[in-house]
């Protein structure tokens, strides 16, 4: 039988909720109306292709661009880890790209109703080694994991590749290794220009202009080396004026205040929302926002943050300068409770004509012990109501999964796991009811976290999960999950 919970309010918290947009709307006045109309009319702009990767379930094939591992330091070692929910084994191919360019392909197929984790290097030498994942006949979810002595990391794939990538965060302090990888994975060179910006303002050498990648190849650009060492702020832009490219970030942190290993994919667009589902303040973590703004106008945030009751804080105004990076920690609030807590960005210009959009990530840094661990997170640009883990979650742990509703309605949701007979539901989870701008925290045990995770929800949630560092390693990572873009409610509503 169905187990039916409620996680979190009732009506209080519906008329808190309105109450916080009333604040918004009258401490924005105008601002938030003419945001408004600047977001339909520049609705191209910011929505008109993913900014993170999407998978479509009930597509024909898949294609996964894996952002790349290193492939030199036999103490480091990568894993893809591709998992297939169909009734029937899913065959494909794996293309491997380096940095000399000779591109190596592999067949592989993954049995039905389960998870595969393939090398992400076999022996292969470069500085980087990168992948294209695509399959044939049905559709596979794919990520990344990098097996660092200084913390593993669980990557997204892209689902494209893109003209325009960008990073919010880089860190090259204490001597910490920031390291961009661009892959080309078309037959056709791609032409680059490579910007960044640091805290005294914009750079974009000559040298970085114009810059080829070879067809089938990995290009890797050392931040330090380009005259950013020694920067607590490194935002950066990878502009293709030829081509597509995947662009990925290796972080080694290795003191002033930041120490483990973390790889990311960038992002391959801005958003005029952000939204974050696993916050916390506690006295053993240090958390930051960090906003990217790299459009030519100042832009305006508006920070909602909640607690897991879904009562919000009086809406936060942050000004973004244009082509620079600001930095934002809410919990430095007297006001904010410790625990846990949800926030919602939004970006509006006081000019309609011009574009709004920003990059966010937030930068965690967490003490137990003796051990300290940093990890990065991007936001998440849009809710979904599906949501998948296809490299599972940190197991046995309060927060394996973070769940947050930021609409205005009560969203039911539902927890399964992938076994040998397809989706299993999550005992205690599987009808649990979160209302409007309430957050919850979901623990995992066993297989339930291990193999792929599904979130399945009746209205638009978001959805962000703790992963595993390392059996040595006491403190966890956080990873985002992939929204299923062509998913429908359990009502049959899209």
């Amino acid at each position: 039988m169905a187990q039916s919970r409620s996680a979190s309010g009732g009506a209080v918290n519906v008329f808190r909720r309105l109450v916080v947009i009333a604040i918004v709307i009258a401490t924005a006045g105008a601002l938030v109306a003419l945001a408004r109309r600047t977001t339909s009319a520049l609705e191209s702009v910011v929505t008109e292709r993913p900014v993170v990767p999407e998978f479509r379930a009930t597509a024909k094939a898949s294609t996964w661009f894996c952002p790349g591992v290193p492939g030199t330091d036999d103490s480091i070692s990568g894993l893809l880890v591709i998992s297939n929910g169909n009734e029937s084994p899913v065959g494909g191919t794996i293309t491997r790209f380096t940095v000399d360019g000779v591109a190596r392909r592999q067949r592989f197929a993954v049995p039905a109703r389960s998870t595969l984790e393939i090398d992400a290097v076999i022996g292969t030498q470069s500085q980087f080694v990168s992948a294209l994942v695509e399959s044939q006949g049905a559709a596979i979810a794919v990520e990344q994991r990098t097996v660092h002595r200084a913390g593993n990391a669980l990557a997204a794939c892209a689902s494209s590749p893109s003209d325009e990538w960008y990073l919010a965060d880089g860190f090259t302090g204490a001597d910490s290794v920031e390291q961009v990888v661009v892959t080309n994975p078309s037959l056709d060179s791609a032409i680059l220009d490579v910007s960044f910006v640091t805290a005294i303002g914009e750079r974009a050498p000559q040298s970085l202009k114009g810059v080829v990648i070879p067809p089938e190849s990995v290009r890797v650009f050392d931040m330090a080396s380009l005259d950013a060492r020694n920067e607590a702020t490194i935002a950066v832009i990878v502009k293709a004026t030829v081509g597509r490219v995947v662009v990925g970030r290796s972080q080694h942190y290795l003191g002033r205040g930041r120490l483990g290993y973390t790889m990311a994919l960038a992002a391959s667009g801005v958003s005029d929302r952000w939204y974050f589902a696993d916050g916390e303040k506690a006295a053993n973590v240090n958390e930051e926002f960090v906003i990217f703004n790299p459009l030519i106008n100042d832009q305006q945030l508006t920070f909602i943050v909640a607690g897991d009751d879904g009562v919000a804080l009086e809406p936060l105004v942050v000004t973004a300068p244009a082509k620079r990076v600001t930095k934002f920690a809410p919990t430095s609030l007297g006001t904010l409770a410790v625990g846990r807590y949800s926030a919602v960005v939004t970006a509006t210009s006081a000019n309609a004509a011009t574009a709004v959009g920003v990059v966010i990530e937030r930068i965690t840094t967490r003490q137990a012990e003796k051990s300290t661990a940093s990890a990065v997170l991007l936001g998440v640009p849009r809710p979904s109501r599906t949501w998948l883990a296809p490299a599972g979650t940190a197991a046995d742990v309060a927060d394996s999964l973070r769940i947050f509703n930021p609409g205005s309605l009560p969203a039911t949701f539902a927890v399964t796991y992938l076994g040998p007979a397809g989706d299993v539901a999550v005992s205690g989870y599987d009808q649990v009811m979160l209302q409007p701008g309430a957050g919850v925290s979901i623990t995992l045990s066993g297989q339930a976290a291990t193999t792929a995770v599904s979130v399945t929800s009746t209205e638009p949630v978001v959805v962000q999960r703790s992963v595993s560092r390392g059996a040595k390693q006491p403190i966890n990572g956080s990873a985002p999950l992939i929204a299923v873009s062509d998913a429908c409610a359990p009502t049959g509503a899209c």
